[in-house]
């Protein structure tokens, strides 16, 4: 209960509904303690206060309370009032008191808000930057999502955030970017969901929905005064956006012939679909570090030269790493765990086959594309695929181009698979062989013996390379790799004789 010399405070979207329970209350002449006070959530600083004899609307800023006008003032006249006068301190004019004087008493009177308008005040209101809403709020729509990628996207790897920023963009629609964030609602976002399901998948409707509920989440926490979010009693977009949709787990191991025989016809049509453009160099040599690795296809096609060393120890091996930053793909640029550096030992038998392309030795990545000073991308891989599996080609004006080889994956027998297989297919081979750690050490699925800060240091450093093979267990990844190794190379030996070299 408040004391006597104490105001009582309400913060709420204010509307016609508070001004009459304030009328309400001094007529009764009920009041309790000093007076009460509803804080609009809509606009901020804006005031409805009440006392013993009456009330009035006031704009409250940080450095002085400007009275707009008596309490039976509408809320939307209020709130234009609110915005003129703080448009007139922040140019350093005082708020005329005159012009808030007949802005009430012309809305007294009944006339309409133009005509009231035109009375009171000579200037139109000026329409605000982004700039001042995002600094002073409440934020539109289009301000918490352009504010939250701010936020978020530089914590993502360059890949994710390009794909987060297409799927929370897709929300702000021209119905809904200038709308006030506090007035977009469930039936909104349902409606972008069910917009975004039509017109392209239901899985590209789930990673909107996902980021929209990431941006609101935010927002609600960190920035819920200017958000307009702060008196929003529960999240309802936690529940009310869902997308029936559900991810179905890949299980498919391709065998080691199937691999090779995808070398072998990736080798042999580099050109398809009547285009000139062959597949380059560049790709061919990632397509063969895939299977000879088992490595992510984000972090294998950008490795660095610079980050490749000699193996003393083992005369013609080679030493490939990776930072944990460099490791880091679309799920775990979305996680809380930890990425970790890595490193793979590469045996004289993958260099010799990985020497055959011929890409350009200038070049900072080992795995150059045709573009100057830039890596293939992991798009490219799987563009690739499709042409080996007669996927028509898209052109300017709606022209498509077909596959005269038609689908040579089944041509050949081998069943749809993707760079991210690998790692089954490669698992699997080592633990029937009784290698099952080593397959877990060169795919990265347990923690090496120093991670964090110190594996970071001593992959950049290279502290003492005994030391530093000891921490990443390569001689047990050796093992493993010497034995995948050869495997494929006899496998794609054997395959190119039975297809007719």
């Amino acid at each position: 209960m408040p004391t006597a010399n104490a105001w009582s405070r309400t913060r709420a979207k204010l509307t016609a509904h508070h001004v009459k329970a304030a009328l309400k209350l001094v007529a009764s002449g009920a009041m309790e303690g000093r007076g009460h006070e509803w804080a609009d959530e809509t606009e901020r600083g804006l005031v409805l206060r009440v006392g013993k004899t009456g009330g009035a609307w006031y704009l409250k800023t940080e450095t002085r309370t400007v009275r707009l006008g008596d309490i039976d003032l509408p809320v939307a006249a209020a709130r234009e009032a609110a915005q003129r006068s703080r448009v007139d301190l922040r140019e350093g004019r005082n708020p005329s008191k005159v012009n808030l004087q007949v802005w009430g008493e012309a809305h007294r009177r009944g006339m309409k808000p133009g005509v009231a308008r035109d009375a009171a005040f000579a200037q139109p209101l000026p329409i605000r930057s982004a700039e001042d809403r995002r600094r002073e709020g409440p934020w539109e729509w289009q301000d918490l999502c352009e504010l939250y990628l701010e936020k978020v996207l530089p914590g993502f790897v360059p890949r994710w955030a390009t794909q987060f920023e297409k799927h929370l963009r897709r929300a702000v629609t021209p119905e809904l970017a200038r709308k006030r964030a506090t007035d977009v609602d469930q039936a909104d976002l349902l409606r972008v969901r069910d917009a975004v399901a039509a017109d392209r998948t239901p899985s590209a409707a789930a990673d909107t929905m996902e980021a929209v509920r990431a941006a609101l989440d935010w927002a609600k926490r960190d920035q819920p005064i200017l958000s307009g979010l702060a008196r929003t009693p529960y999240p309802w977009w936690r529940d009310g956006l869902h997308v029936d949709w559900s991810s179905t787990p890949r299980e498919h191991t391709p065998t080691v012939a199937e691999l090779v025989r995808t070398l072998i016809i990736a080798e042999r049509h580099r050109s398809l679909g009547g285009t000139a453009k062959e597949t380059s160099e560049g790709m061919l040599a990632a397509l063969w570090g895939i299977v000879l690795t088992g490595q992510r296809a984000s972090a294998l096609t950008a490795t660095k030269r610079a980050t490749v060393r000699a193996w003393p120890e083992r005369p013609g091996w080679q030493i490939w790493t990776w930072t944990a930053a460099e490791m880091k793909g679309p799920k775990s640029a979305k996680s809380k765990k930890a990425a970790r550096p890595h490193a793979v030992p590469i045996p004289p038998e993958a260099l010799a086959v990985l020497a055959r392309f011929k890409t350009d030795p200038e070049s900072p990545f080992l795995f150059p594309s045709r573009v100057s000073g830039k890596a293939v991308y992991p798009t490219g891989l799987t563009q690739l695929f499709g042409r080996l599996q007669g996927d028509p080609k898209g052109g300017r004006g709606g022209k498509v181009t077909e596959r005269p080889g038609a689908d040579l994956f089944a041509a050949h027998d081998i069943r749809a698979w993707t760079p991210h297989d690998v790692r089954r297919t490669l698992g699997t081979f080592l633990d029937l062989e009784k290698l099952g750690g080593a397959g877990s050490a060169i795919l990265a699925h347990k923690a090496s013996a120093r991670t964090g800060a110190d594996a970071e240091r001593e992959l950049a450093a290279s502290i003492t390379l005994k030391h530093y093979i000891h921490s990443q267990r390569l001689d047990l990844k050796a093992e493993g790799m010497a034995l995948w190794v050869a495997a494929v190379l006899e496998a794609y030996e054997a395959e190119r004789a039975r297809l007719g070299a």
